[in-house]
């Protein structure tokens, strides 16, 4: 009994907070299903499932790589870069016009340290509107340079072959 009266005074308060535009901005933070607040944030890069994904507020970089599916053979987790905007007011727009000249801070990572070590950082905590990109290792090149070969190698033989053939 309590614990009802409780929840609902918490969210008494925390709908009057979001209506009044209090400590939380209504459009960077949403209520989720299981009754916690949510964020939306971006993964691009070397990961299995690039796109948006709404979390909740109290979402680590190494729990919202998993979500999206991981690594891909070509990730880089050596340097994982999140875009914060500096401001929160930077996330919301009026109308259609992206904001102009947003300060964002950057934060490079080393996620492979942090699941190899013992101690180190933790991991850092995400905040509504980041940005995470997982780059391309160096074997991308690799084989992008290893598939332009065999192809030529295949051309190559095509017209080897072609040319005994005509003789």
């Amino acid at each position: 009994m309590k614990q009802s009266i409780l929840r609902l005074v918490i969210g008494f308060v925390y709908y009057g907070l979001l209506a009044t535009g209090g400590i939380f901005a209504q459009d960077q933070y949403l209520l989720g299903e299981e009754q916690q607040l949510e964020i939306v944030v971006y993964v691009m890069g070397e990961v299995s499932k690039p796109g948006e994904y709404r979390v909740s507020d109290n979402t680590n970089l190494v729990e919202l790589l998993s979500k999206a599916g991981g690594e891909t053979d070509f990730s880089n987790l050596g340097s994982v870069l999140i875009t914060r905007p500096k401001t929160p007011s930077a996330l919301r727009t009026t109308g259609n016009e992206p904001p102009q000249n947003v300060e964002k801070e950057i934060i490079n990572f080393n996620v492979s340290d942090y699941l190899k070590k013992k101690n180190g950082p933790p991991p850092p905590m995400l905040q509504p509107g980041d940005v995470v990109y997982v780059s391309r290792n160096k074997w991308h090149k690799w084989r992008t340079v290893a598939a332009v070969m065999r192809d030529l190698a295949i051309v190559a033989s095509t017209y080897f072959l072609y040319l005994r053939a005509t003789d």
